[in-house]
């Protein structure tokens, strides 16, 4: 079979599992890297093997490329998405997926126009514990969902606390830390409306903004089917798990204090999800790679797919492979992430108003 050429646009930190993900994948060969830091790039070109290039368009241009992997910083999301569209090329792109809904939205539709297919990175969507999760709640195990949950609270204290910064998001506009609403909580707006199947269609939060102080982000989402979602967010604060809560982790993932905690070792601040049922519940230890049932009768481990993190990596860039070779919509559109930002939004203007935020999911 062919191998589908790639370049990766943006080589920062979340790049290295990018990449050791994508060594494994048999359909698609790395050929290509640029970043603008030129030391950054020497390193990830000798350590990866590919080709090195400081701008992106003379990438495009000299490079025949199939797909194009996006992990430049939201910022700059539309402008690289518009230049790949226009190279013919097909795109996985990072999340959030963009600042602005206008942006968003017209990054999809330059994508239409050119005749690209555009892959939303919801990552979560990957992680094995999480599709067995979703294959669960589908077959009807959990009854009526009435409640997802994700509390994320950890750090170094409030004054060794670090923001994501400018580069990645305007002073002034939302942002915050690594395990914020921004930055990380648009993979749970995404996940629990995936779990749910069901819209959101009201929000009240309170989210950091950049160039602000930290402080506790919350959202609470009212969904169409009468579920209830609930994010609570610390990052500049310390964890307070005791010791046996922790748990031994398959698979590589970021702790509550955003920090790559390697896989096969212990996890003392395992991130997990909360979902409850009319007939039962799961708690998913989403980067642990384990799944755990409790119902009337039972409580039990669930078994879920030997490919921990990084392999949902790999397993969401097989996926745009497979929507490229069989000419097919991709498995994560970039309506759901111009849903999933949509809510984001609606919780900074709920606390800005001091109002519940309704919302008429976007369409296009």
């Amino acid at each position: 079979m062919k191998k589908l050429k790639v370049g990766v646009i943006g080589l920062g930190k979340v790049a290295e599992v990018h990449l050791e993900a994508y060594k494994d994948i048999d359909s698609v060969d790395i050929v290509a890297g640029a970043e603008i830091r030129s030391e950054r790039l020497e390193l990830m070109a000798k350590e990866w093997g590919f080709k090195a290039y400081i701008d992106y368009e003379e990438m495009l241009n000299k490079e025949d490329l199939d797909i194009a992997v996006i992990m430049t910083p939201a910022l700059s999301h539309r402008e690289v998405t518009e230049k790949v569209a226009e190279s013919g090329v097909h795109i996985l792109c990072e999340k959030p997926m963009t600042l602005t809904l206008d942006d968003a939205k017209a990054m999809i539709m330059k994508c239409k126009t050119e005749g690209v297919k555009f892959h939303y990175g919801s990552s979560y969507r990957f992680l094995c514990a999480c599709q067995k999760a979703k294959e669960m709640i589908d077959e009807g195990l959990l009854g009526d969902i009435m409640l997802l949950l994700e509390i994320q609270l950890g750090g170094h204290g409030f004054e060794k606390w670090m923001e994501m910064g400018p580069h990645h998001y305007p002073p002034g506009t939302p942002g915050g830390g690594g395990m914020g609403l921004v930055d990380h909580g648009v993979h749970l707006i995404d996940v629990f409306r995936w779990f749910t199947g069901s819209e959101v269609q009201s929000v009240v939060g309170k989210g950091t903004f950049s160039g602000g102080p930290p402080g506790t982000e919350t959202m609470t989402m009212f969904f169409a089917n009468g579920a209830v979602g609930q994010l609570v967010y610390n990052d500049a604060t310390f964890p307070s798990e005791m010791p046996n809560e922790g748990i031994y982790s398959w698979g590589a993932g970021w702790d509550a204090s955003y920090k790559l905690t390697p896989g096969g070792k212990w996890n003392a601040t395992p991130g997990n999800i909360r979902v409850h049922g009319t007939k039962g519940a799961l708690r998913i230890f989403h980067y642990p790679n384990k799944l755990y049932f409790f119902g009337e009768s039972k409580q039990e481990q669930i078994p879920v797919q030997n490919r921990p993190m990084p392999g949902n990596f790999a397993m969401q860039l097989e996926s745009l492979v497979q929507s490229i070779l069989n000419d097919t919509e991709p498995e994560v559109t970039g309506l759901e992430g111009i849903r999933a930002l949509q809510v984001l939004l609606a919780a900074y203007e709920s606390f800005e108003t001091k109002q519940i935020i309704s919302i008429e999911p976007v369409t296009l």
